[in-house]
């Protein structure tokens, strides 16, 4: 495997981040082709998708070995922030779904949805049971998938980037409210100053702008639904 991986290193440019990109589309490729060989391909739903955006900022402790350097672990392109934060470089990762002759082909949604979708979701799709003494923070997003419901018409009820038990942010359509106090990363261990934001994330997908000031009446909104979480202790 280590000589497969060198090898991919050397055929571009990319050093080992890229081999592992490689890597990672060739398995995924291998295990497309057999399910085609088993005659299970048509009948297979494939997700594809990240717990969270790299880890840049990741402890001092990673970079000890000697070898692990600050770039193996990606980019967050033009995205705020990294893993263990909830601007949109810790939160918004690929998401891929197809499913022959049901999801959408080709086609690029920009609806805010959230992995937690996917249980509902599948759920929908196979019809097996949901269970029925806990509430699911997702929600079935299967006619947006299938395009049975246009895009631009789509609601999803409010998304929570929950931090270690700890609401940060609160996600509604194209805005997102986020507050928290000052502290230390739990995964860096670098400290971060107390926040209060608004941004509109089509408009601002970078974050570089808190308009806060400029739309009172939108983080009050937000704010309602940020304090409508239950907090750690209600859970």
């Amino acid at each position: 495997f280590a000589a497969q991986a060198e090898g991919m290193k050397n055929m571009q440019d990319a050093g080992p981040l890229g081999a592992v990109v490689e890597d990672l589309d060739k398995r995924i490729a291998d295990l497309w082709k057999s399910l085609e060989e088993q005659g299970l391909a048509d009948n297979t739903i494939l997700f594809f998708s990240s717990d969270n955006g790299p880890w840049i900022e990741y402890p001092v402790r990673m970079g000890g070995d000697g070898a692990t350097k600050n770039w193996h672990v990606g980019t967050a392109g033009v995205f705020k922030g990294s893993k263990a934060q909830t601007y949109e470089g810790g939160v918004r990762v690929p998401f891929i779904v197809y499913w022959k002759g049901h999801t959408l082909n080709g086609s690029l949604l920009r609806n805010a949805i959230s992995n937690l979708d996917i249980l509902p979701t599948l759920a929908e799709w196979t019809g097996a049971p949901l269970p029925k003494d806990r509430p699911l923070d997702g929600q079935s997003i299967a006619t947006l998938l299938t395009g049975e419901v246009n895009s631009d018409e789509y609601q999803h009820r409010p998304i929570y980037l929950v931090n270690h038990g700890k609401i940060e942010a609160v996600k509604n359509g194209d805005w997102k409210y986020r507050e928290l106090p000052a502290g230390i990363n739990n995964n860096s261990g670098k400290p971060y100053e107390a926040a209060r934001e608004l941004f509109n994330t089509a408009y601002d997908p970078s974050e570089r702008t808190n308009v806060i000031e400029e739309f009172p009446d939108k983080a009050k909104e937000l704010k309602t639904l940020f304090d409508a979480f239950p907090k750690e202790n209600e859970q």
